[in-house]
């Protein structure tokens, strides 16, 4: 039978939040695929890797290559199931070529950091792309978290939601989140329109 192909959802970042299963994982894999960022945290000294970039089918192409003599395994950041990475390779080999290890996402931590549950929360992502339910979310008095990125970052989500006629609800953004550097802020719509700081690679949650 041939070699599956590993999925591995590593966590928000930081080697302490991959589980025991995904940690086994990669140990076993000959070949890891995924971000510089990724493989310079997680890929061991004897493993070939293959960075990510831009054209995914040339990734898909070099796993195709790869897998059915050797152990392939592709990070992907944060859980398998949540806008990742994941979801692309699965609609390019058959189910039973891939096994998805789950990990835990950026919103979950966020959420333990903020010591609130999350079972109800709507999660979105302008991380990389649109997603026009956040407003419909919002005024409907839901807990909304939203992944971010430079362009659609939480300054620019604030102000989106306040020129559309937002209370100025309360808002928290964790930045770097399992990092050395992690930023948790707490405020306001208003008070997040108006910093100055700069977030990157976030999580902001509306309405706690």
């Amino acid at each position: 039978m041939a070699n599956r192909i590993k999925i591995i959802g590593v966590g928000p970042g930081s080697p302490d939040f991959l589980t025991a299963a995904g940690a086994a994982a990669l140990q076993e894999a000959d070949i890891l695929v995924g971000s510089r960022r990724l493989l310079q945290d997680f890929a061991r000294p004897h493993q070939e890797v293959f960075p990510l970039g831009p054209d995914l089918e040339e990734a898909v192409r070099f796993i195709r290559r790869c897998y059915e003599e050797r152990q392939v395994a592709v990070l992907v950041s944060g859980d398998t199931g949540l806008y990742s990475f994941a979801s692309y390779l699965a609609g390019k080999f058959p189910g039973d070529r891939l096994e998805f290890i789950p990990g835990i996402s950026s919103i979950q931590l966020m959420f333990a950091r903020l010591k609130i549950p999350w079972q109800d929360a709507v999660v979105l992502s302008r991380h990389g792309r649109e997603d026009n339910r956040l407003l419909g979310a919002v005024r409907a008095g839901l807990v909304v978290a939203v992944l971010t990125d430079a362009k659609n970052n939480p300054q620019g989500l604030a102000e989106e939601l306040l020129a559309a006629g937002c209370s100025d609800l309360p808002v928290s953004v964790g930045c770097n989140l399992s990092y050395a550097d992690e930023v948790l802020y707490r405020g306001t719509l208003r008070s997040l329109k108006e910093c100055k700081q700069k977030f990157l690679n976030c999580v902001v949650v509306i309405g706690v």
